[in-house]
């Protein structure tokens, strides 16, 4: 099904961006405020829909078993760079946000794009998740998880999530919004596992929840050994 799907609908992305980067070209370099403004939204939509095209393809990749472009990345920047796109909004939304990320010398073994899609679907989960909440905080953090891993952890102050619907977060099409398809965290458990890595859920005591994934360190130069 993630196959069928990753083929279908990268074909209607790559007509989004070739439509957006058409009127880009329409619109040229212009004096005018509003224009500039237009033009550079319309840059900044045609990187956008040309990046989940590039997330959908690594999914097929991972399904069919091909190349999936695992990388030795530094942690910081992937969670960085993930965080950037994830946090869109927030401010604005009256959130605060903590994080709490190990140094640059930290190296994983990740396909990097995947990863960050991974924590872009947590972080904005956890932003709709304190939509109503008196409290906003967001918490992101890496930490040691075990010999040769990395937890990512990504905690809200949100409503929290009943503990029998938790057990089935990451099952397909299991969701707890009126309008979610159930299929983000289901991809989400797919690509960590790919990883060799897992992902769960946990109730936080002063309410809201905190998920969790692991990724494995990049090998290290022979003698050597991780902290």
């Amino acid at each position: 099904m993630a196959s069928t799907l990753a083929h279908e609908i990268n074909q209607p992305l790559t007509a989004i961006a070739n439509y957006l980067e058409a009127t880009r070209a329409m619109i040229g370099d212009s004096d005018d405020p509003l224009l500039a403004d237009v033009a550079e939204a319309l840059d900044l939509a045609a990187a956008q829909s040309l990046r989940a095209g590039t997330i959908v393809r690594r999914l097929r990749a991972f399904v069919d078993g091909g190349d999936t472009g695992f990388r030795d990345e530094r942690l910081d920047l992937l969670v960085e760079e993930a965080t950037s796109l994830g946090l869109l909004g927030a401010h604005e939304a009256g959130i605060t946000v903590t994080r709490l990320v190990a140094p640059g010398d930290v190296m994983v073994l990740v396909d990097r794009i995947q990863i960050q899609q991974v924590l872009v679907n947590l972080i904005r989960n956890a932003i709709q998740s304190m939509a109503c909440s008196p409290a906003k905080v967001l918490t992101i953090t890496t930490a040691p998880e075990r010999e040769g891993c990395m937890q990512i952890t990504v905690a809200d102050t949100g409503t929290g999530i009943d503990t029998a619907v938790r057990a089935r977060l990451f099952e397909a099409f299991a969701t707890t919004k009126e309008d979610g398809m159930g299929l983000g965290l289901s991809i989400c458990r797919t690509i960590v596992e790919a990883h060799g890595g897992r992902i769960w859920a946990e109730g936080v005591a002063s309410g809201g929840t905190a998920f969790h994934f692991t990724v494995p360190l990049a090998a290290l130069p022979e003698g050597e050994t991780h902290d």
